[in-house]
Parts: structure tokens; sequence; C-alpha cells
């Protein structure tokens, strides 16, 4: 398997791009081999590439990660390779999001920086080349960065059914998050603006281009997963009922954000 898939590349009907930063499990051998054995792995955009492929089915250009996150996020910013730990704030993490170390040995500035070029760098080369793209021929183009999340027992943060973050609208109009608001509420789903997640390094960094307007969408685990809580674990499967149903009103929505794109607004 690939490091990332691209889908519709070549497709420029659609001034939009789709973003899967963080839905990838795929953990190579050599780097297996260092990490703790039996190591849980959690906090994986769980089954976003089933959940979304409606996208690509309708033509959208999408990117999709196939490598787990922690091994070399590309929802971080390179300045973030030292800070003992925090995967909020590690490219290539140390720890995983409950605090268990990963590696039986601490990974050297060497074996880093190798995970930045080998994972890193080539993922947000190939999101900028496919942004260029799309800017010769449209106007402006929507970048939409996906995610989904869990409540975790160490973040004490409530948090709505979605979270819209655009950088307190400086990486996307606030007529287009207001808009994306009211499509998900008239589907049922509350919506959180910029907290506890205004994007990460995604959002701003292709969204600081006056011509791109970048957001990033948040969907809860509890609203497509399973209505559960969820904890250290690994998933794998989904409740069929609740999966179906998150399916067909996203897939309504988008459609609904590509007539509101394409409208000009």
């Amino acid at each position: 398997m690939e490091n990332f898939t691209v889908y519709n590349e070549k497709i420029d009907e659609l001034p939009v791009i789709i973003d899967l930063p963080h839905s990838g499990t795929l953990i190579p051998e050599d780097i297996k081999s260092k990490m703790v054995p039996g190591l849980i792995c959690p906090n994986v955009d769980w089954f976003l590439p089933e959940l979304y492929d409606f996208l690509l089915q309708s033509g959208f250009t999408v990117l999709q990660n196939n490598l787990h996150r922690y091994i070399a996020d590309p929802n971080r910013d390179l300045s973030m390779i030292d800070v003992d730990g925090d995967y909020r704030y590690e490219i290539v993490y140390s720890q995983t999001t409950f605090g268990k170390s990963i590696y039986q040995t601490k990974l050297t500035d060497e074996e880093i920086k190798q995970r930045i070029n080998q994972f890193y760098r080539p993922y947000h080369a190939k999101l900028q080349e496919l942004i260029d793209h799309k800017l010769e021929k449209f106007d402006k183009v929507y970048l939409f960065d996906l995610h989904s999340f869990a409540e975790y027992p160490h973040e004490d943060v409530k948090t709505e059914d979605v979270v819209l973050g655009n950088h307190f609208d400086t990486t996307s109009s606030a007529d287009f998050r207001e808009f994306l608001t009211k499509q998900l509420n008239q589907k049922g789903y509350t919506v959180s603006n910029n907290h506890p997640f205004s994007g990460g390094f995604i959002t701003p960094h292709y969204g600081d281009n006056k011509r791109v307007e970048s957001i990033q969408i948040g969907l809860a685990y509890h609203m497509y997963i399973e209505n559960r809580y969820f904890g250290e674990e690994e998933l794998s499967g989904v409740d069929v009922g609740t999966f179906t149903t998150s399916k067909n009103s996203l897939q309504s929505i988008f459609m609904e954000v590509l007539n509101y794109i394409l409208s000009g607004k």
C-alpha cells in the first residue's frame, strides 16, 4: 500500500479538494518492530474513507493518508519535533494519545528527520500540487480537512457533534462557516465554532492563500461509529444503522455545499 492515495487527481470539474490526514492505519513493519509489543494505538479518524466514499464517487479530488498518524502527522508544523511527549505538538509521536510510550527505545533525531522526509514532506508536496493544479483553472479553491474525534478521559472538554475549525474565520469566510453550520443543524447535528479544534497545521497553512478557503470538519465518533463512550481502544467495526444514517446526512450536506460553491456566493 502506498503512503497516501489520491482519487480523481486529474478531474477538474470541481474547485474542491478533500483531505483525510488522520484516517490511515498502516504501520510499516520496520517501524512496528521498534514499537512496544502489544501497544494500543487509539485516536485514529476511524472509517472516514468509508464514511465519505460518496465524495470520490461524485468526482471530488480526495487525498487520503494511509499511514497511521503516529508515524508522521501531516497536521503538525515542522517545528514540532521535540516537546516531551505531547502528541498535540509532535510530528512523530513519542507517546500515544493516552500517554503510553510508543517505542522501546527513544527515536534519535536522525530517525525523526528521516520520518519527516519519507512521510511528512511527500504528503504536503502532493497536497500543494493538487491545490496549485486547481488554481490554474479556478479563481478560488475550497479545501476540506476532514477529521473525527472522541471525548477522552484526559481531556476535560465538552464538545458538540461537529466542530468546524477555520482559525476563527481567518482561513475561510464567516459566511461559509455559517452556511455549513446551518446545513449541519438542519440534519440534526449540534455544531461548535472553532472550539476545541480551530484547525491544526493544514487549515491555516493552506488557508493563508487568499484564493483558498480552508476549513476543518471534525465529527464526533458517537455520531457515526456507535453511540457510546470511547476509551483507549482500536476499533474494528461500526454500528451499521448509525453509520448509514450519518453517511446519508453527510452526502446530502455536501451536495448542498457544492451547490453553494458553484453558485459563486
